[in-house]
């Protein structure tokens, strides 16, 4: 048996071309210009803002250039002079062209300075004084616009340079604890990995336990005990979380193990003749994997692996085993493997059990429970019931079943048929019998003749003192649903 291979999860590596992070994580905002910081990176004011713009220029910039030259304006047009303040030293429009380029940079006090001169000219040229040319008087119209050009310019590039190193460190900080958050992911994936491999290893070691636990029952006479050492086996080889073991009944698949079905699953229960899955598996002794697509739609959503319990040297099948639901990290090809040789195993002890079944079927008393066997119940209970009716007694039938297989260990599982054989020999008369019922070692039937259907309220308070004293005290998991029911119910004779 070949364990299954779980990869572990990749690491992160460093790509030495494209810088020391992979081509993953440059593409993460913040490592290529974007301003989103990192966990626990505190964003400055400048970052992250949703900004709008008007032909380049802050929307924010333009309301308050506005509302700046409107408020001047309206003094100067009711209270001033109406000469847009061109007396005062220095000017009031030296107020709008510093702090925009100051707060805004080059573009925004530019912008002040062009409002700025076109206010100021609005009022008019004025006219040369006298003796005064052309230039002198081109230099008088110019030189506060210039002076304020110069301002914008060398105030604005000033705040420019200031932004673009602090975006410049804001985007080095972001980088730098994106780069700690990717060094600790990979460190979490490394130690998960170690950690997974640890459990690996501690699980093979486990898994060689329960497989030569499993195998121990795979060789047992019961078809039953069987069948529960099947269900381990897979349990310890492959490791699914659903998978079910169908036995051949009268040309259908029965689910007789179910593990790790929920109440409401869209898995069936049984197949018939016509289904594909069941001419695949017992008709063509095929093994099928969703791997490949043919065997994928025999499947039908019904599972990811299904394989017969097939015993190879006589070509004897017994029933199907099915996966529904595997891990993806165990679907492989090892554990694919591993299922066809589970398949043949159980396949042959399977068929070795339910021959010996068989031969044992004519039997009358079952040697391993001490019980009277499967096959002498029918003829039993049809004597009893022509007994009955000829000599108008009352047959009753208790039927004890075990709810909870699945949940008990195989030693506890082979103890069981032994134990209720005690329990049932302290409720038992003398004519009374008990016998393997349909499913041996998990279910049971108590025979009673002579005893009215009104007294079987007393049978059953004395059966569950039995089942407490045998066998909850030494199986206290176990579980049992028992039900009654008349065979034959005697006629009230007539008194003359």
């Amino acid at each position: 048996m070949i364990p299954n291979n779980q990869p572990a999860e990749p690491v992160l590596k460093k790509n030495p071309e494209k810088g020391h992070l992979p081509e993953e994580e440059r593409r993460q905002p913040g490592l290529s210009g974007e301003t989103d910081a990192a966990p626990g990176v505190v964003k400055p004011h400048f970052a992250g803002r949703k900004t709008m713009f008007f032909l380049g220029i802050r929307a924010s910039a333009w309301g308050e250039l506005l509302l700046f030259f409107g408020g001047l304006m309206a003094f100067d047009l009711t209270l001033g002079g109406s000469d847009r303040f061109a007396d005062l030293c220095p000017h009031p429009f030296w107020i709008a062209v510093i702090l925009m380029s100051v707060q805004y940079g080059t573009s925004h006090g530019l912008l002040a300075v062009f409002f700025s001169s076109v206010f100021l000219l609005s009022a008019g040229i004025p006219e040369a004084r006298y003796g005064q040319d052309a230039f002198e008087q081109l230099y008088e119209l110019s030189i506060r616009p210039l002076s304020w050009a110069i301002a914008a310019v060398l105030l604005g590039l000033l705040q420019d340079r200031h932004r673009s190193e602090r975006s410049t460190l804001w985007k080095a900080m972001t980088a730098a604890e994106k780069r700690g958050h990717v060094i600790t992911r990979a460190y979490e994936q490394v130690n998960k990995a170690k950690e997974r491999l640890e459990i690996q290893v501690a699980g093979q070691l486990k898994t060689v336990v329960s497989s030569f636990k499993a195998a121990k029952e795979l060789e047992h006479e019961d078809p039953a005990m069987v069948l529960s050492g099947t269900r381990d086996m897979i349990r310890a080889v492959i490791s699914p979380e659903k998978f079910s073991i169908h036995t051949l009944e009268e040309q259908r698949l029965v689910a007789m193990v179910k593990s790790g079905w929920k109440d409401e699953e869209p898995f069936k229960e049984s197949f018939s003749a016509r289904d594909p899955l069941y001419q695949a598996v017992v008709g063509e002794k095929r093994f099928l994997s969703v791997s490949h697509p043919e065997e994928r739609e025999i499947l039908d959503g019904q599972g990811v692996m299904a394989g017969p319990l097939i015993h190879r040297e006589n070509g004897n099948i017994g029933g199907m085993i099915k996966i529904e639901d595997l891990g993806f990290m165990e679907f492989n090809v090892t554990s694919v493997e591993n299922f066809k040789a589970l398949c043949e195993w159980a396949g042959a002890s399977y068929d070795l059990a339910l021959s010996l079944q068989s031969a044992r079927a004519d039997s009358v008393i079952n040697q391993d429970s001490n019980l009277f066997s499967y096959g002498f119940f029918p003829r039993q209970v049809a004597l009893m019931t022509s007994l009955g009716r000829r000599l108008n007694f009352e047959v009753s039938l208790m039927i004890v079943r075990l709810e909870n297989p699945d949940d008990l260990k195989l030693e506890d599982q082979r103890l069981i048929p032994g134990l209720i054989s005690k329990a049932t020999s302290v409720v038992m008369r003398n004519t009374d019998m008990a016998f393997d019922y349909e499913t041996p070692g998990f279910e049971f039937a108590l025979l009673l003749p002579a005893t009215p259907s009104e007294n079987m309220k007393f049978v059953l308070k004395k059966f569950d003192q039995a089942l407490v004293e045998h066998v909850h005290s030494v199986v206290p998991k176990a579980r049992f649903n028992i039900s009654t029911q008349t065979l034959y119910k005697a006629k009230k004779s007539e008194q003359v």
